[in-house]
């Protein structure tokens, strides 16, 4: 078997699934072809949907995942994806490597499959590391919280500045007005601190937000997605959110499970968030907000 006419970039896991096939034969060597035949997103199909082409048997696909290096076909096919992730920059893209009519069987299954594990992966990984924690520290000690967030990152940027200015006073929108910035770059210093949401395609206004905000002392909590964010080098903190997966789009489901444990855990530590919480209700029923009240 060959691995000819597959891109470079992907050689070395294609040439070691296919030299592993050439040594098993077999059953085997139809699974590799099956998952070779238009690489790599056919190594990313279904374990039944390989199976059922191959005319194979799972031990027969376990055999030839161990013998080309992986633990199981879960390793395999998380490198796969992870590799995607990192070389598909562009919407485009991603969207003809992945949104093919062969690819829509189960690709809600697939999605759901792969938010789960990037929203555990996300969360686990910056409770493990402390980062978590020590960002909403600097939350909850800082005179002034500022919160930026362009283009895609604007939604999440939202988000948290609503949840976060529930539990939390000073809280303060930047997402792209000029004239808001230069009020709040007037006042900001080393005092305050600035959480920062920059994911792909990086904008621009961000980066130049964030590089205005260091340079007059404020510390930088960078909410990031892994795949080189103009804006992590500047951070004091950087919570890093796992967004791959099989859409055109780069998921934010992750990101906005990281804001929302990143609030949880500041009012957790607040003892005035209960207060907070209690004026704002009372002032949502005094203006007749909501109905019912």
């Amino acid at each position: 078997m060959t691995t000819a006419g597959y891109a470079s970039a992907w050689s070395e896991p294609a040439a070691t699934l296919a030299d592993a096939a050439d040594e098993l034969g077999g059953s085997e060597r139809r699974l590799a072809r099956a998952m070779l035949a238009d690489w790599p997103d056919s190594a990313l199909r279904p374990p039944t949907a390989l199976l059922a082409e191959a005319r194979a048997g799972g031990g027969d696909l376990h055999r030839l995942v161990r013998a080309a290096g992986f633990r199981d076909l879960g390793e395999l096919q998380a490198r796969v994806a992870e590799r995607l992730d990192e070389e598909l920059t562009a919407p485009r893209e991603r969207f003809r490597a992945r949104l093919r009519p062969a690819q829509l069987p189960g690709l809600t299954r697939r999605m759901a499959e792969r938010e789960a594990a990037n929203v555990t992966a996300t969360l686990e990984e910056a409770d493990d590391d402390g980062t978590l924690d020590a960002a909403a520290r600097s939350l909850l000690t800082a005179r002034q919280r500022f919160v930026l967030g362009t283009g895609r990152s604007r939604g999440l940027a939202h988000l948290l500045a609503a949840d976060l200015g529930s539990v939390l006073g000073r809280v303060v929108l930047l997402d792209g007005g000029t004239d808001r910035a230069v009020e709040a770059l007037t006042d900001a210093g080393p005092r305050d601190v600035a959480v920062v949401y920059s994911v792909r395609r990086y904008d621009r206004w961000t980066l130049r937000a964030a590089q205005a905000l260091r340079h007059r002392g404020v510390p930088l909590v960078a909410v990031v997605d892994g795949h080189g964010s103009p804006v992590a080098p500047l951070a004091d903190r950087t919570l890093t959110a796992a967004t791959g997966g099989p859409s055109f789009a780069d998921s934010p489901t992750a990101l906005v499970a990281l804001g929302h444990a990143l609030v949880t855990a500041a009012a957790a530590r607040s003892k005035g968030a209960l207060r907070r919480l209690e004026r704002r209700e009372e002032a949502d029923r005094l203006l007749g907000r909501f109905p019912g009240d």
